[in-house]
């Protein structure tokens, strides 16, 4: 089959990894794949066009580009012979809305990755969720169960008989550097340029010996970074609290105002920004475990990009996460929203009651079991040729 992706979101938020690993596994199953996006595709066997460009440009040029990026998507698509469009929607919307309607209108089959239902902000249009989930796409997929049981409210049960449960695939590829020579990772440790950017103070902490736990990724009111604040207050070890990632419908101050209130200014180092691919790297590195306490979510990359590094992850026990980690297999979980019971698990960390080697082991070779890209490609493919 001929089958592209049109992502306009592509490397602005990391899905590029996302996007990298799936058309691995869809050549990998015979397709032929196409890649329209902002990004440069690392596949050697896709043809991939940059038609979007709304990467590092203003408000305006952005909605612009990723409007024409669309449409000249398009009409190349539909010129080299593409039957199968994949779309990845997050929030249901009426850019999503016209999007899909005119890809259905010009004759393309339409696959979505539904990654959240619903916006993890506000509740979307129901007339528009409604034609963007249910209505316009030929397939969807979703990544976990308790996707598929939400996504089961909005959509009719033809619709849900055509929807296909496939995991979230992994990003062990992504770090195959540092897997294959741990002095690679030894020397971002080290590489005080990246460090400063990121933050004097982290530069700091390393020359100070200090351990490092990393909260990272988009700061929502639906990540409970809150949470986690309120449980560095309540632990007793030494440590240093990196907060790494973009602020998305927030507001920095409610947070700054909980490290305030407990006297955290000393333990927590925010860096409050778009974190990139370099920066990210240098901060798995660093950290002893990156937390992830959120209080909702449908699937996490950050989990599953943060177990492929490898690195140790303390969850919140959502089935999303708990999907993944196994507690004291694979990683840790804590009870959701819960902060003391985070608390005394983010203590644990500093403890000699686990065996780190081990842990991460089993991480690396759970998702290489369950979501290796080409085991990925294969149900995508099976999906698209049903």
């Amino acid at each position: 089959m001929k089958i592209a992706i049109i992502d306009k979101v592509g490397s602005k938020a990391g899905i590029d990894h996302y996007d990298n690993s799936l058309l691995r596994g869809l050549i990998a199953a015979g397709d032929e794949c196409y890649l329209y996006s902002n990004f440069d595709c690392e596949e050697p066997h896709v043809k991939y066009k940059k038609y979007f460009h709304n990467v590092g440009v203003g408000k305006l040029k952005s909605i612009i580009s990723s409007f024409t990026g669309f449409f000249i998507s398009m009409i190349h698509a539909r010129f080299t012979g593409v039957q199968w469009l994949i779309f990845h929607i997050f929030s249901p919307n009426s850019f999503d809305l016209i999007t899909l309607l005119v890809a259905r209108l010009l004759g393309f089959k339409v696959l979505t990755i539904v990654h959240d239902i619903e916006s993890l902000e506000f509740t979307t249009s129901p007339i528009i969720k409604n034609w963007v989930v249910d209505k316009l796409p030929n397939q969807r997929v979703v990544h976990n169960y308790f996707c598929k049981e939400e996504i089961a409210k909005i959509i009719s049960e033809k619709s849900l008989q055509r929807t296909a449960i496939i995991p979230h695939v992994n990003f062990i590829q992504l770090f195959d550097k540092y897997h294959a020579n741990e002095k690679v990772v030894e020397e971002i440790k080290s590489d005080n340029k990246t460090i400063n950017q990121l933050s004097p103070k982290i530069a700091d902490a390393i020359k100070n010996g200090d351990e490092i736990l990393l909260f990272f990724g988009q700061i929502k009111k639906a990540k409970g970074v809150d949470v986690l604040l309120k449980a560095a207050a309540e632990t007793k070890s030494n440590y240093k609290l990196i907060i790494a990632g973009k602020l998305r419908f927030e507001d920095w101050d409610r947070y700054d105002a909980i490290i305030k209130e407990k006297n955290l200014e000393d333990k927590v180092i925010p860096v409050i920004r778009h974190i990139s691919d370099e920066e990210r790297d240098v901060l798995f590195a660093i950290s002893k475990a990156v937390i992830l306490p959120y209080r909702f979510i449908y699937q996490s990359g950050v989990l599953l990009m943060a177990m492929s590094f490898p690195k140790l992850v303390l969850a919140s026990d959502l089935s999303p996460n708990s999907d993944i980690v196994e507690d004291g297999k694979n990683g840790f979980l804590f009870k959701c929203k819960d902060v003391s019971h985070l608390a005394v698990k983010m203590d644990n960390l500093f403890s000699e009651n686990y065996d780190k080697d081990s842990l991460l082991e089993n991480a690396m070779a759970d998702i290489e079991r369950k979501n290796n890209p080409v085991l990925i490609g294969s149900k995508f493919h099976a999906v698209m040729n049903n």
